[in-house]
């Protein structure tokens, strides 16, 4: 399997700068925030529970509300400062995902919002979550719908085509949608140890103030579109930031500003 050593490089480097998980927190966060629910509807009172890449602990804060024994575990120093700033009542934990300093068999669930997408080694990640998981145990996860599916990275991914120069490019990285694809979420999980149950569509979505403020969320919120956009001749991001503010005037007005929507894809899987 490849290491993808760049797109590592640039998920730690982008987590770890303060200005970038500020960013998430107070401009991404609000459509992450709306698949909380949906995850924390499949826990129970009293499980011990792993929320894993937990960020600024939005989903641990969830968990811990439904009455369970919840640790987060994150990469990034800067996410989790803001997690312990503002998630009391959850013990939070800078560690790896492919690699869990936690014993085997030690949680009843484990829990992961919108964090795999980000991890270079996916398999290696999903054979801890197995491995710290109880038999039978319980784990859901959340990421996003691909342009096919997603109206906003529709418009993200067209627009950085059309406008985009082709010198600005990301690393080689596992598939970013991957997870939102039953037949390939099922293949991982299966080499993982465990059994695919429920996948569900989450509907999120952001209400923009401005058509401006899409480009500005993916720019600031995000290591991945951040280095798409950042990294762009002044003409061409620019030209990028336009092309996004008028597919968000054509396509998602409704009638009071612009709700741009953004769906989620939640997977629901036991370990066996």
């Amino acid at each position: 399997m490849p290491a993808y050593e760049d797109f590592a490089r640039l998920e730690t480097d982008g987590w770890a700068d303060d200005a970038m998980a500020a960013g998430y927190v107070d401009l991404f966060a609000p459509a992450s925030d709306m698949a909380v629910p949906a995850v924390v509807a499949r826990l129970a009172p009293g499980m011990r529970v792993l929320d894993l890449c937990c960020g600024q602990g939005n989903l641990s804060a969830g968990a811990r509300d439904a009455g369970c024994e919840v640790t987060g575990l994150d990469f990034s120093p800067a996410m989790l400062a803001h997690a312990r700033r503002t998630v009391p009542g959850v013990e939070f934990v800078e560690g790896d995902a492919q690699a869990l300093p936690f014993f085997d068999e030690g949680f009843d669930a484990v829990t992961c919002g919108f964090g795999l997408m980000h991890v270079p080694d996916q398999p290696k990640a999903l054979a801890e979550v197995a491995r710290v998981l109880k038999p039978n145990g319980l784990f859901s996860m959340t990421s996003w719908h691909g342009p096919d599916v997603s109206p906003v990275f529709a418009v993200l991914y067209g627009n950085v085509r059309a406008h985009g120069s082709p010198e600005v490019s990301l690393p080689d990285s596992p598939d970013f949608h991957r997870f939102a694809v039953e037949s390939s979420a099922r293949e991982l999980f299966d080499g993982a140890g465990l059994t695919l149950e429920e996948m569900e569509t989450v509907p999120c979505h952001w209400d923009l103030g401005d058509p401006a403020d899409l480009a500005e969320i993916f720019r600031t919120g995000t290591p991945r579109a951040g280095h798409l956009l950042t990294r762009q001749p002044e003409a061409n991001l620019r030209a990028i930031k336009a092309g996004i503010a008028q597919s968000v005037r054509e396509r998602f007005a409704n009638g009071e500003g612009w709700r741009a929507p953004f769906p989620a894809m939640l997977a629901v899987a036991r370990r066996r």
